[in-house]
């Protein structure tokens, strides 16, 4: 039994809400302010201690790699939504069986059956 039109509609439109979001929140990032921006007079060599450089530092790193996660998370809405447009959306890009509505509901971008999934992560 495939996904129901409502239910795919349903799947679409949270998938669209989370591009949305991240989309939104790469907006608001700080990350694209330039370092002197960011950290005022750090930069200049007045008055900050060593420690609220490295703090600065720590937060970029992270925040890259809260970027870096975001992006490969729009990829894989981006490929969920391209699914639902050529009629594939809810079939295991393996092995062809349905994905179960509740996995799609927990994960709407899901490309592949939990087993499937599992088999992928055991061998990377």
């Amino acid at each position: 039994m495939s996904l129901s039109k409502e239910k795919t509609q349903k799947l679409e439109r949270k998938l669209l809400d989370m591009k949305q979001s991240i989309e939104q929140k790469k907006k608001n990032s700080k990350f694209d302010e330039s370092m002197r921006e960011s950290t005022g007079e750090l930069t200049t060599g007045i008055g900050n201690h060593i420690a609220e450089g490295n703090a600065e530092r720590v937060e970029r790193e992270q925040e890259q790699t809260f970027d870096q996660i975001d992006e490969k998370l729009l990829g894989e809405i981006d490929e969920a939504l391209e699914r639902i447009d050529n009629g594939t959306y809810g079939t295991c890009v393996d092995t062809g069986e349905e994905i179960p509505y509740e996995r799609l509901e927990a994960l709407p971008y899901a490309k592949r059956t939990a087993q499937a999934q599992q088999e992928v992560d055991r061998t990377m």
